[in-house]
């Protein structure tokens, strides 16, 4: 089909218009085509020096020239938009996925200047060593660079602070070293970064208060030192924050308080000091609080019973003092709390026993007195319970016999008291592992009851004032590994269905028993 159109200066001018329109499509299509080119070229001159025999870039090969071959390089050279772990845009890669890819070798060499539109960069869990090339902030377009699980090392070059467009930033498990730079507080647009597990120094710079897009912040398992910047405290939108594992000091900023989004805030293992800021009681978003080993002082604030969503409370291994606030037996989320080797003084508190999602609870190192509650287990999922080395005393609450959750439970280094044979040996919990009823004032006998206690692998009744004979049926224990019963007053013979374990330990010191060692014992098996 012919059209004609009609001769004058409008159909000219149209005609004029779509020639250049048509030219302008042209001459893109040889730039495209032409920028394609010189980036496959690019990269393949950097795998051909660094993952030559890779396998898994064996498609990164350019079309060879032949004897018909043009001197137009868009022609001879394959585009790498097909390449493994390559995406394109408008025939210019903007994307390169090298993830779990075996390469190895350096950065030195990449051609950072020649991927003008690279926007999206995971070369995660490879083998690439040396430094992180400063070339690197030439990239104007990256808006997500993950290197972790590498063996990158030296200095996080300063140039990465040129990065204005960066959304998530992980180099995650290398060997970096020197100190943060403080140029990353100017990448305004970051949610995520990760910089743990490294040998990063020297202190937090303050500019990271800068970054208010800021979700994700991973800093554990270096050596930073300092105190934390109360700049922090302007990052709204942080919902998560990692610092443990380092040796920062000085006290945890109440600015923090002001973080109402914040669902996870683990700081442990530091050197830090001063008290809990109540303001922390603030975030009411909070399932996760971790602030062991530390030099933590004062009190445990009661408002932290005002975290309803809290499933993990960690403050072990510090200097607090006080009693255990009554008010954490409102915590209904609730699975784990660990507040041992502190300073803390007075009775457990019995609104603990409210804690019906409690899973771990962990008191020991303190000073406390008085009875252990007696519904500590009303719940029924408790499966850790260790108070070892306070000054408890009475009975062991009965109720423990019959809580089938139970899998370790350890009172020793305290003044409990009352008779063996009422405790776990009758009844015993049928998932309980480990018990430990070391150095106390419990008397009586051993149950041969304790012959059904099937699963546990550790058993220490030592220190006590037991009597009488050890029942043959602690031979049934198959998966017993440690049985100790020293410094007692047991008597008799030493049972030779002991000889049916496999004990790693036997400790039977300072009894009172009588006959020989029976040739069972100690015979290969």
């Amino acid at each position: 089909m012919m059209v004609f159109l009609p001769v004058g200066k409008a159909s000219l001018f149209i005609v004029v218009h779509l020639v250049l329109v048509l030219l302008t499509i042209f001459f893109s299509f040889l730039g495209s085509a032409s920028a394609s080119a010189e980036e496959a070229a690019a990269l393949f001159k950097w795998k051909s020096f660094s993952n030559r025999d890779n396998p898994v870039l064996t498609s990164w090969i350019l079309q060879p020239r032949g004897a018909n071959s043009s001197n137009n390089i868009s022609k001879d050279i394959a585009s790498p938009c097909n390449w493994y772990g390559v995406t394109c845009i408008n025939g210019s890669v903007n994307r390169l996925n090298l993830t779990e890819s075996s390469m190895n070798g350096a950065l030195y060499n990449f051609p950072f200047s020649s991927l003008p539109n690279l926007e999206y960069l995971d070369m995660s869990v490879n083998a690439l060593s040396g430094s992180i090339p400063p070339q690197i902030g030439n990239l104007s377009k990256l808006i997500y660079l993950n290197l972790h699980g590498n063996e990158f090392s030296n200095e996080i070059p300063h140039e990465i602070g040129r990065l204005k467009n960066f959304q998530t930033l992980d180099l995650n498990d290398n060997y970096l070293t020197g100190s943060i730079p403080e140029e990353i507080g100017q990448l305004r647009f970051l949610s995520d970064l990760d910089m743990s597990s490294n040998n990063l120094r020297g202190s937090i710079p303050s500019t990271f208060g800068n970054l208010k897009n800021l979700r994700h912040l991973y800093l554990s398992d270096n050596i930073l030192s300092g105190p934390i910047p109360s700049e922090l405290g302007y990052l709204y939108n942080l919902v998560y924050v990692d610092m443990g594992f380092n040796n920062l000091s000085g006290p945890i900023p109440s600015e923090l308080g002001y973080l109402y989004n914040l669902e996870y805030v683990d700081m442990g293992y530091n050197n830090l000091s001063g008290p809990i800021p109540p303001e922390i009681s603030n975030l009411t978003s909070l399932d996760f609080l971790n602030l062991s080993d530390n030099n933590l002082s004062g009190l445990i604030p009661p408002s932290l019973g005002n975290l309803s969503n809290l499933f993990n409370l960690l403050l072990r291994h510090n200097q607090l003092s006080g009693s255990i606030p009554k008010e954490l037996g409102n915590l209904m989320a609730l699975d784990l709390l660990a507040v041992g080797h502190n300073l803390l003084t007075g009775s457990i508190p019995p609104t603990l026993c409210n804690l019906s999602r409690l899973e771990y609870l962990n008191l020991d190192g303190n000073n406390l007195s008085g009875h252990l509650p007696q519904g500590l287990c009303q719940s029924g999922v408790l499966n850790y319970l260790s108070v070892v080395d306070n000054m408890l005393t009475g009975p062991i609450p009965r109720g423990l016999n019959n809580c089938s959750s139970l899998q370790i439970a350890s009172f020793s280094v305290n003044q409990f008291t009352g008779k063996l044979s009422e405790l776990f040996g009758v009844f015993c919990p049928k998932n309980l592992e480990g018990l430990d009823l070391s150095n106390n004032n419990l008397y009586g006998e051993l149950s041969a009851n304790w012959g059904r206690c099937q699963n546990l692998t550790t058993l220490r009744i030592a220190q006590n004032n037991i009597s009488g004979r050890i029942p043959p049926e602690l031979g049934n224990l198959t998966l017993l590994r440690e049985l100790n019963l020293s410094s007692n007053r047991l008597t008799g013979e030493i049972p030779k269905e002991l000889g049916n374990l496999k004990l790693d330990i036997l400790d039977l010191y300072s009894n009172r028993l009588t006959g020989e060692i029976p040739k069972e014992i100690g015979k290969p098996t």
